[in-house]
């Protein structure tokens, strides 16, 4: 090509084929002049009677001979574009748009679900290393439930853009929420989101995920007085994490382990959870601006604490100082801990007689961990085993 010109690229089906448990192959399927065929010397009048003849004889695939078994069908959390019905914009994400919609699953039922978008408006890139991101997130959030995780519902794969589909929280943002209500809300309220967020932490804990960005933003606030838990971009498997490459981060909340030297863990998510306390739930500062940067990375890594608001309790204010915010993360309390701890502020604080609606702890041995057997789908970012059946380019003049 000459320099300004561009290739035309148009959309070919393709057969992935599992050769065996670590390798896929992905086949193009044309169709030209009536006929379909996967190599020039053998057409046929239609895709069913290509397949008929390939699930009997063997293809030669680099002269490994291979039989077309039996196709894959949709994992019942696939959607397509035509089963999710786009209602109106309820907010925007790290990676585009989120949306409001209604669901009509495959059994007949409708549900009324938030819908997350990928889209270029947010001046990201969307490349395969963004889609693998997106992608693993959503992996994470389907084996998780619990009443303070918003939960996974499914996702849009086949068609584009990309659509990963949640629970619908009527409420909103907590950020949001506690800037327009920052005068009205009540100590006891504050202990009760403090206290939703802690039973959400610790379930994620106890199934070995760790968050990593743990933040008024990244929660949602029910009419209902419960606390969710919902953006999961930056959670990790396991109990501990190196990061391996610079990402941007909310510096402000971050442990001092965590920014000398990219090393995240469930201690680090417990600072963190300290840094939601204060001084977002209790001084209603939400304030991630850049500006002051490096004496701000200075002051976290020496191991200098942010100054406890007046009206944070100060049994609290003293628990996270002595528990939360020690320079040493083995020193660090963990979340059944602090569940303790904010359940008995929360009782002291419930003699004033707050309107609010305590909910009683879950049973983290009586919550269904929603882990479901290894299957064969077309998500190999989300299936255990399997592959993605997806659209190969094709290049022309």
């Amino acid at each position: 090509m000459n320099g300004g010109e561009k290739p035309i690229r148009r959309t070919s089906n393709v057969i992935s084929v599992l050769i065996d448990t670590n390798q896929i192959r992905n086949i193009v399927v044309y169709h030209r002049g009536g006929k379909w065929y996967l190599e020039e010397s053998l057409k046929f009048d239609s895709a069913a009677l290509l397949f008929a003849h390939y699930m009997n004889k063997p293809l030669l695939l680099d002269k490994i001979p291979v039989l077309l078994q039996r196709g894959v069908n949709l994992c019942r959390w696939e959607f397509f574009h035509r089963n999710v019905k786009i209602m109106k914009t309820v907010g925007r994400g790290a990676y585009g748009e989120v949306k409001m919609a209604e669901l009509h699953k495959r059994n007949g039922e409708t549900s009324i679900v938030a819908v997350k978008t990928l889209s270029q408006e947010t001046g990201l890139t969307i490349s395969p290393k963004l889609i693998k991101e997106i992608l693993k997130e959503a992996r994470i959030m389907r084996r998780l439930r619990h009443p303070n995780i918003v939960t996974f519902v499914g996702v849009v794969l086949v068609d584009h853009p990309l659509y990963i589909i949640l629970e619908y929280v009527q409420g909103g943002a907590l950020d949001s929420y506690l800037r327009k209500n920052k005068h009205k809300i009540k100590e006891d309220e504050r202990l009760q989101l403090a206290l939703g967020v802690a039973w959400g932490m610790e379930y994620l804990h106890k199934v070995n995920v760790l968050h990593r960005d743990i933040a008024a933003r990244n929660c949602l606030y029910d009419r209902r007085f419960t606390v969710k838990i919902s953006d999961f971009g930056l959670s990790r498997k396991g109990t501990t994490y190196k990061m391996k490459t610079m990402q941007k981060m909310p510096i402000k909340y971050m442990a001092p382990e965590s920014l000398s030297q990219f090393l995240f863990s469930q201690k680090s998510d417990v600072y963190s959870y300290g840094s939601l306390l204060n001084p977002q739930l209790f001084a209603n500062d939400f304030n991630v601006s850049m500006k002051g940067t490096v004496p701000k990375f200075l002051s976290i890594v020496g191991g200098k604490l942010n100054k406890m608001p007046d009206n944070v309790p100060p049994d609290l204010s003293a628990f996270v100082i002595d528990k939360m915010w020690c320079k040493n993360p083995a020193a660090r309390t963990d979340f059944h801990e602090t569940i303790d701890g904010s359940r008995i502020m929360e009782k002291k604080s419930k003699k004033k007689k707050s309107p609010i609606v305590v909910e009683k702890m879950p049973d983290l041995n009586n919550i269904e961990l929603n882990t479901p057997k290894p299957v064969y789908g077309p998500m190999a970012e989300l299936a255990e085993e399997g592959k993605i059946i997806q659209e190969e380019k094709k290049t022309t003049t």
